[in-house]
């Protein structure tokens, strides 16, 4: 799958869309990618998020409407889609450091410098290519069969992955309650994706493969996965360095680098994480883990 162009499709929905109450949702389903990947995908490409990009396009085509038109305030900002001249205030002045009046009395001659134009993908795809065309990566499919796992769910976004090492060392603690585990590598998986909120968040479960699920303890979850086709990639190092979020960097490389260049199309089913024997904290420079994506 060539998710590159895919996302060129979603930028195009937006220009033509941009005076819209645009649908981004609408367009991502148009490209036949998944919203989990796609969001993840964007800004590991673009460098921020789709509705970011949406929202400085809006803005950047109303701070030209500004400079060419004598239309009033409210009615640009009703334009290009929001609801109130505060609303709109407020952003413009996060993207050009000064009220809609202020602009347009001064008429600044260096506001396309702010601006942010157009995006083309393909300019991407050469930039991409030129900086790390040659690095490669251990990765492997593999299949995924009747994988039962027994550990704590929780509600979770991306901003809290530090989190996680609070999470793990809670289900660590709770681990001794759980009956016929398998080994010692603990799973993290991640599904049910919700996207209602501006934040998309996800079910996240820390979890030990056990040989059944009849017992499950209080306050835990089962879950079963009966066939998946995955494909694996490994992280080797920490995963945080003070406040800096090592495994952060390694989606970023694999979303940015690696994933849109293979011909593997990811669905949605879940994210997995494997901690085995090598795994020797999130802060030892020599720990290892893999990260599994569900792929067709």
């Amino acid at each position: 799958m060539d998710y590159f162009h895919c996302i060129q499709k979603v930028v195009e929905y937006i220009e033509t869309h941009i005076e819209d109450d645009t649908d981004v949702d609408e367009a991502i389903r148009s490209s036949h990618v998944s919203k989990f990947h796609f969001y993840r995908l964007f800004k590991a490409i673009v460098g921020m998020t789709v509705h970011e990009y949406m929202k400085e396009r809006k803005l950047s085509k109303a701070a030209e409407h500004l400079c060419t038109t004598n239309d009033d305030i409210l009615t640009i900002a009703t334009r290009y889609g929001f609801n109130s001249q505060e609303v709109f205030t407020r952003n413009f002045k996060k993207l050009f450091h000064c009220t809609p009046a202020a602009f347009r009395k001064t008429n600044n001659v260096d506001w396309a410098l702010r601006a942010t134009g157009k995006m083309n993908v393909d300019s991407l795809r050469l930039d991409i290519k030129s900086m790390n065309g040659k690095i490669v990566v251990n990765e492997k499919v593999e299949i995924i069969q009747d994988l039962k796992l027994i550990g704590i769910e929780r509600e979770m976004t991306d901003e809290q992955a530090y989190s996680v090492v609070d999470a793990m060392e809670l289900f660590l603690k709770e681990a001794e309650r759980i009956r016929n585990i398998v080994n010692e590598t603990i799973f993290r998986i991640c599904y049910g994706i919700d996207y209602s909120g501006d934040i998309p968040k996800y079910k996240e479960l820390i979890a030990v493969e056990v040989y059944d699920t009849a017992y499950v303890p209080n306050g835990m979850t089962a879950k079963c996965i009966e066939y998946a086709k995955v494909v694996t990639y490994s992280h080797k190092g920490r995963l945080f360095m003070g406040e800096e979020e090592k495994i952060i960097n390694t989606y970023h490389f694999l979303y940015r680098y690696r994933i849109p260049y293979q011909s593997y199309e990811l669905t949605k089913d879940f994210l997995l994480e494997r901690y085995g024997a090598d795994f020797k904290g999130p802060f030892h420079e020599n720990s290892h883990m893999e990260i599994s994506f569900s792929i067709r």
